[in-house]
């Protein structure tokens, strides 16, 4: 990094999409490559690892000189963002609340890393295009499922409706069809969740590997969607013995 120091030089994400692998060689083995931005002449002198994401395709890192002749409207006293580095068992939280309490609120926000990516990750989803298309995706996945999932388990009830019938008037409770029913809603959960988590890492892979995107299936993200999907399940199941709750045994002959 002492080497950003030299005008106009810049570090060059490896993992941005569109750079040609032979650029990456040539920088990694300590060769420079000249490229033109913003209507200057940048040298590149090494590479770093990021990638791209969302908003763009990639990163490139210079000295804040050098950043400030590209944009000569921008102030050297007025930063986006300041990184601060706490010593080995200093609590990043401690600090930024002590920090909140002694900076003007109005015009400096305090976040932690973890708060930073929590903000960041909320914006994405809820304000850009890509997140809200991608959310209601999910929203339509979930509706389909459930129409899926009460098909199945209502022509289940209703082929199998004399034998439910029978064990109604012989005195079996609403609770014990419930337990059947949810029975089964498990198992298709159980056996629809596994295939589906395989496909989905693997599309995943290639996803990442065609865009570069930063996307992984995380186990916590996993675990949320099994249990989504054993609720799902459940009240598919809840409501395909609606039919069975409402009938008269004598009826059912």
């Amino acid at each position: 990094m002492t080497q950003l120091v030299i005008e106009n030089t810049a570090l060059l994400d490896e993992d941005t999409r569109g750079l040609p692998a032979e650029v990456v060689k040539t920088l990694s083995e300590g060769g420079k490559m000249s490229f033109e931005a913003n209507g200057a002449t940048l040298t590149a002198i090494g590479t770093m690892k990021v990638g791209g994401g969302f908003l763009a395709d990639g990163m490139m890192v210079t000295s804040d000189q050098t950043f400030l002749r590209f944009f000569g409207a921008r102030d050297s006293g007025a930063p986006d963002h300041i990184l601060l580095r706490t010593d080995d068992g200093v609590s990043a939280d401690t600090v930024a609340t002590r920090l909140r309490a002694v900076l003007p609120p109005t015009s400096v926000r305090v976040q932690t890393s973890s708060e930073a990516q929590a903000a960041d990750l909320a914006f994405m989803s809820t304000e850009r295009p890509t997140g809200i298309i991608f959310g209601f995706g999910v929203f339509m996945g979930i509706l389909v499922g459930l129409v899926i999932v009460y098909q199945v388990l209502s022509t289940d009830v209703a082929d199998h409706l004399r034998e439910y019938a029978t064990f109604k008037a012989m005195g079996y409770g609403q609770s014990f069809f419930l337990g059947i029913i949810f029975e089964e809603a498990i198992v298709l959960a159980i056996f629809g969740f596994i295939p589906g988590l395989i496909v989905s890492i693997g599309l995943y892979a290639a996803l990442v590997s065609v865009t570069g995107l930063p996307v992984t299936m995380e186990t916590s993200r996993a675990i949320f969607v099994f249990i989504g999907t054993l609720a799902a399940c459940t009240v598919s199941g809840a409501i395909a013995t609606r039919r069975l709750a409402n009938a008269d045994p004598a009826d059912l002959f």
